[in-house]
């Protein structure tokens, strides 16, 4: 019984594999047959630059999975970006899933190394320096950066 339930488990993930496979084939089969207009438009309007717009829409909707994974090691609250700088995070999400170095990144989540290593690699980490956060393992709170008072 439990070999049956493992090989249903695996044709369930493999089956939901290839659908994701075949929907993102899809989309980019339809940004593909956008004239260059509506494409420009579409990437404008995503804040993205026309050659990247086909390589996002391949990543598919889970292409910025690994970002909130990213923000909890460091210790920040997502929400707290999300209600201070809703574009910020947005920006974080597009660069997210069109990063080259998602493998890394995947490792290094699940090691539980990346808020040691996550400057080497990340493209996020010049907006989340300059969004001013300090990251802290018992941060709650995003802390925006006052006034300087030296």
């Amino acid at each position: 019984m439990t070999s049956t339930a493992r090989t249903e488990s695996i044709a369930g993930r493999l089956i939901g594999k290839l659908t994701g496979f075949l929907d993102r084939f899809r989309d980019v089969g339809e940004i593909r047959n956008l004239s260059p207009a509506e494409a420009c438009s579409v990437a404008h309007d995503l804040r993205i630059a026309p050659s990247d717009l086909e390589m996002l829409v391949a990543r598919g909707r889970h292409g910025a999975n690994e970002l909130p994974q990213m923000l909890k090691a460091l210790g920040i609250d997502e929400g707290a970006i999300k209600r201070a700088e809703p574009g910020a995070l947005n920006d974080m999400r597009r660069v997210c899933a069109l990063c080259i170095e998602k493998s890394r990144c995947n490792r290094e989540l699940e090691a539980g190394t990346a808020a040691l290593h996550h400057r080497e690699y990340c493209a996020n980490t010049y907006t989340i320096d300059s969004l001013g956060t300090e990251p802290k393992p018992d941060q709650t709170e995003l802390q925006l950066r006052g006034p300087c008072c030296c």
